[in-house]
């Protein structure tokens, strides 16, 4: 059976070698730049299948896909783009795409999905289009997130949403809320309000969604209900949707987890999304309404290398620090870093003197007049201890490492009351 493909893409070399790539796989390619040639051809059922960039000069293809969808509902659409926030992806599926790929990709990978597509029985997804508030990356993880979420929002199963602390999870649960409808309820809830509140916030989001977040954190009596009204649902049952930790199952009972997992997405961590973090970091910048920030390789390079324990929130909140306090125009690793500082804990030399001179000061006002031999004994105790832990109790090794000889470490050991039978 002869299988015929339409290219829609305005970059020579790139639509040449797509073309090469789908013809020596079996397909029958025609290919064009004019996004009204391409809805025309497709018309006239030229082709079955359309693979498209989505920016084609200054038209966003996007807003086509209805108007292709009306007149050839029966053709798949693979939509390609360098864009790299996810409401490319779900804006793809909102208007009927059969598949969203992020460029760069692997030419196999197009030849599978038109495979798959033009069988009698390839299936078909939507989802709406919408800012997901910084959802934004190429990593393939993220890739995988943001065509699960686009899948999900035409459903109403049940979805735990997974990934760390501050990577996104209630935005993406939140999206998924607005596929729901515009008067749909969405009633959110903590562990806390979810144990006061109980099995009546399932009555105060009927006809919506009830987003509970931190499942790793619920108590017993919240797994109950929870468990319940999963296992018998009624007409006004609203639609559950948690977020939670990565080690979710280690906190909630197996039972649990599968219903509440029918629908599933994973958020990795920033730093498993390689230059994903400069793309986030640029993205929050541009977010800011005034124009005129740029990230310049150099502070792309910064952000790529910080390990941002803080996940996706840390990012946004640097990029805002940055924007109300610093100068438009590119920025660089020095501005970064500045945006980056806040309120931080002493470091240990500081904790530790700090720590001694309350000591002296509160035994000295007492009238002691022990207080210095005894912050320097609590000091060389604590030595002698690290010292032996780090050397795995072995005294010899201990005693190199304080750089004094085995016996002087015993007699000091057993005049601190530190003589046990650790190995020799």
């Amino acid at each position: 059976m002869t299988r015929r493909v339409l290219v829609l893409e305005d970059d020579d070399s790139l639509r040449f070698v797509i073309s090469k790539a789908l013809s020596r796989a079996g397909f029958e390619v025609r290919a064009t730049a004019s996004p009204d040639t391409a809805i025309d051809r497709m018309a006239r059922r030229e082709a079955d299948a359309l693979v498209a960039d989505v920016l084609l000069g200054r038209e966003n293809f996007l807003d086509r896909l209805d108007e292709l969808a009306r007149l050839r509902p029966d053709a798949p659409v693979v939509v390609m783009s360098a864009q790299t926030t996810a409401s490319t992806a779900l804006g793809a599926t909102r208007h009927g795409a059969y598949q969203y790929l992020p460029k760069p990709f692997n030419l196999d990978e197009l030849v599978e999905i038109l495979d798959r597509a033009l069988k009698p029985s390839g299936p078909r997804a939507s989802a709406r289009d919408e800012d997901m508030a910084g959802l934004v990356g190429r990593a393939p993880a993220m890739q995988d997130a943001f065509q699960a979420l686009a899948r999900l929002a035409r459903t109403s199963v049940p979805v735990l949403i997974t990934g760390p602390e501050g990577a996104g999870r209630a935005a993406a649960a939140r999206w998924v809320h607005r596929q729901s409808g515009p008067s749909a309820p969405l009633v959110e809830a903590g562990p806390d309000r979810a144990r006061r509140d109980g099995p009546q916030l399932l009555e105060e989001a009927s006809g919506g969604v009830l987003l509970l977040r931190r499942a790793e954190r619920w108590p017993r009596e919240v797994q109950d209900w929870v468990l319940e009204a999963l296992e018998s649902p009624s007409a006004s049952t609203p639609r559950l949707i948690a977020t939670a930790a990565p080690d979710v199952r280690d906190h909630l009972p197996l039972a649990l987890i599968e219903r509440l997992a029918v629908g599933y997405v994973n958020l990795p961590s920033v730093r498993a999304r390689g230059d994903d973090r400069a793309r986030l970091f640029a993205w929050f910048l541009e977010q800011g309404g005034q124009g005129g920030w740029t990230l310049s390789p150099a502070g792309a390079a910064f952000v790529n290398a910080q390990a941002w324990e803080g996940e996706v929130l840390q990012i946004e909140r640097t990029a805002a620090r940055l924007r109300a306090q610093g100068v438009p125009g590119e920025v660089g690793p020095d501005e970064i870093a500045r945006a980056m500082a806040g309120p931080t804990p002493p470091d240990a030399r500081e904790a530790l003197e700090d720590a001694a001179v309350r000591r002296l000061a509160q035994a000295w006002a007492a009238g002691s007049d022990e207080a210095l031999r005894d912050v320097l004994e609590t000091a060389e105790r604590a030595a002698l201890t690290a010292a032996l832990e780090a050397a795995g109790g072995v005294r010899q090794d201990a005693a190199q490492r304080l750089g004094m000889n085995r016996n002087t470490l015993a007699r000091r050991m057993a005049a601190l009351g530190l003589d046990t039978d650790t190995a020799s």
